[in-house]
């Protein structure tokens, strides 16, 4: 199994040559890009929202729609089918699939970071935190993307419809601002969206409060295990 498993890898690895010049652009030039922009013209009590809101608009946009939108393709193809009928289950295919996506983001992250400390000067007081936020960011982002794919039949309206979600949790959640902005009742529907306990929790990394972090982490923890649970079950509806 590990070793079918490792060979899903090395094979999207592969594939990822094909489109290298788009993923290069929007998984380094863009985010940076957007980065430095908002961060020039924000006050600088608000650095920090940038920099946790960026974050978290880039593992939403490139884990919900690089996941669905590669299990929508694949399945499209029969080549998901394929795989159940040599023997690979499919829950296998789609952490292959997640792994890759995740590696991505992995390695542009922490330059996201770097990029803020040199040009912004934050620098994220509690790393430990921080790095365990971005990994469970990961699992939800993975869980989302997968679940979104499973639901949906249509390849064209999965992609479509990824890009609305993932767009709508970076730009319609209290992510490049605390959710105190938002006025009463409106303001309870935000914890309804997993991206407000992500960008809650890297903002409290940074500031180093580590405490305060970890309990919106506990948030993404629970989304996360339902969207596993919801992921399964479609699964075994296919």
């Amino acid at each position: 199994m590990i070793k079918e498993f490792l060979n899903l890898v090395i094979m999207r690895l592969k594939t990822a040559k094909a489109y290298i010049a788009s993923l290069i652009f929007f998984s380094v030039f863009f985010p940076i890009g957007l980065l430095l922009m908002m961060g020039s013209v924000a006050r600088s009590s608000f650095s920090i929202y940038i920099i946790a809101g960026t974050i978290t608009f880039y593992i939403a946009v490139s884990m919900i729609n690089s996941v669905a939108q590669q299990i929508g393709y694949e399945r499209e193809t029969g080549r998901i089918s394929l795989m159940i009928s040599s023997g690979i289950p499919m829950q296998l295919s789609v952490l292959a699939i997640a792994l890759c996506s995740g590696l991505q983001t992995i390695v542009v992250t922490p330059l996201m970071i770097f990029v803020g400390d040199a040009f912004l000067g934050i620098t994220p007081l509690c790393i430990a935190t921080l790095a365990l936020t971005l990994l469970l960011s990961l699992v939800l982002g993975s869980m989302l993307g997968a679940f979104l794919a499973f639901l949906i039949r249509s390849v064209r309206a999965i992609n479509q419809y990824s890009n609305i979600l993932s767009f709508t949790l970076a730009f319609f959640a209290p992510v490049y601002y605390p959710p105190c902005v938002i006025p009463l009742p409106f303001r309870y529907l935000t914890y309804l969206e997993p991206t407000t306990y992500v960008s809650r929790a890297i903002y409290y990394s940074y500031l180093g409060q580590g405490l305060q972090a970890l309990i919106w982490n506990l948030g993404i923890v629970i989304y996360s295990g339902v969207l596993i649970f919801g992921v399964t079950y479609l699964i075994k509806r296919q």
